[in-house]
């Protein structure tokens, strides 16, 4: 079953649609979302029925590409068990991973992201237990790994698989995991994902996660991804990137005895010590509003918050001190998209820092290249370790657009953006 249905981008995202167990990956140009799918608010049981696939390409608006239904596979045609599910891609097809309650992992395959899948096997890949996580290796091979499982069943496994994507290379492992926050997480502990981060593998589950520089471990474990929001042992979620931003996606209950979960998107970092920090001070400002757009009656729009940046320009900072971007050197740009202007604004505030000769902060619209609003002069005057607000003078009226931050400067110039703050 095949369809369309457009949704704003604000949290929770799809609103009242049941997405649960929520698992992003990024294919092309295009964001795709794989999730399972919660019957009814009124269900004190799990009833799933199905999977779904949604896609964007603005983190906005939201389609609805297409229903896997159980009768496509080996499960029974009318079950309610169909719990969480991941995707990759490989040769040119795509491989839908899926769980059949803990009974096993399945796994489906198409020529496109969002279908038709049909059952590759007709059996389970691995059995028993569930939930799937895919992870492609950045080695030269692109080895890509399964992993799965949960803490009563002798805790995650890994394992390769091979280059057809529907048999595994070798025997599963158990995962082991040192510290705390493992060792009291519940026995029915589950909904792993996995990622890489430079030389580090980071295993999450719920609000916990650890990390190795061996993808089959052990792994260490190394804090919460995040506070509030419901990040918290029910927490079903995955992160991907997008456009140079790092996202957390998660789904949590709306009512306690209840099987019926919603989903959250914020921004996401990884902090100087390498520690993951989900941006719920967005949230705390902006839940509603959602990633992706911005509006210039905000008290202030954090550079970390961008939607897209010149692919040098790095993050940097900690939960403490905040994040700041740094690295923005002659002709990198940092993107707000849609960006809505209420009224008309005369001003901008930037805190910034600045070292070199000469740099030019410009402020302009549609493209790096587009209509400059705002323009201010850099010189060796404005030299400063620590972050200084500067203001300029800009021309725009009531409107929604992306906006673009452009620095221009001399050779060995180098530009810090903290924030920027639109005035009357």
């Amino acid at each position: 079953m095949f369809f369309c249905s457009i949704a704003f981008a604000q949290n929770p995202i799809l609103k009242g649609l049941g997405v649960s167990d929520p698992h992003v990956r990024v294919f092309q140009d295009t964001i795709y979302l794989y999730s399972g799918h919660d019957a009814n608010p009124k269900d004190k049981t799990w009833v799933m029925k199905d999977w779904r696939v949604f896609s964007s390409t603005d983190l906005r608006h939201w389609s609805l590409q297409g229903t896997i239904s159980p009768k496509d596979n080996y499960m029974d045609d009318n079950s309610t068990d169909c719990w969480a599910s991941d995707a990759a891609t490989r040769n040119g097809k795509y491989y839908f991973y899926f769980s059949d309650r803990k009974r096993g992992v399945g796994v489906m395959s198409a020529s496109s992201p969002t279908g038709n899948f049909k059952d590759a096997l007709g059996k389970p890949l691995v059995a028993p237990m569930h939930d799937p996580t895919i992870l492609i290796d950045d080695d030269v091979e692109k080895t890509p790994y399964l992993i799965y499982g949960d803490k009563e069943g002798g805790g995650f496994h890994i394992t390769k698989l091979n280059d057809d994507m529907i048999s595994i290379a070798e025997t599963p492992k158990p995962i082991q995991i040192n510290g705390e926050a493992w060792e009291n997480a519940p026995h029915w502990m589950d909904k792993n994902y996995l990622f890489k981060h430079k030389d580090w593998y980071y295993l999450s589950w719920g609000r916990d996660y650890a990390v190795s520089k061996n993808i089959y471990g052990p792994y260490q474990c190394f804090g919460g991804v995040g506070k509030g929001y419901n990040l918290n042992e029910f927490a079903h979620g995955s992160f991907f990137k997008w456009k140079g931003q790092f996202y957390h996606i998660w789904c949590y209950y709306i009512n306690k005895g209840y099987k019926f979960r919603e989903s959250i998107i914020t921004y996401c970092h990884i902090d100087d010590s390498g520690k993951i920090v989900t941006d719920t001070n967005f949230l705390d400002q902006h839940f509603s509003n959602g990633v992706g757009q911005y509006n210039a009656s905000w008290e202030k729009i954090e550079a970390e918050w961008f939607y897209e940046k010149s692919s040098t320009i790095e993050k940097i900072g900690s939960e403490k001190d905040g994040f700041v971007l740094s690295n923005i050197k002659d002709k990198d740009w940092v993107r707000f998209a849609n960006l809505t202007f209420d009224k008309a604004y005369q001003k901008l505030i930037v805190n910034s820092s600045f070292k070199g000769k000469k740099g030019t902060l410009e402020i302009r619209t549609k493209s790096p290249k587009g209509k400059c609003i705002g323009k201010l002069e850099l010189t060796a005057k404005n030299q400063s370790k620590v972050f200084q607000k500067r203001e300029l003078k800009i021309d725009h009226g009531i409107s929604k657009e992306d906006v673009y931050v452009v620095f221009k400067s001399t050779e060995n110039s180098v530009l810090q953006l903290d924030w920027i703050k639109f005035i009357q």
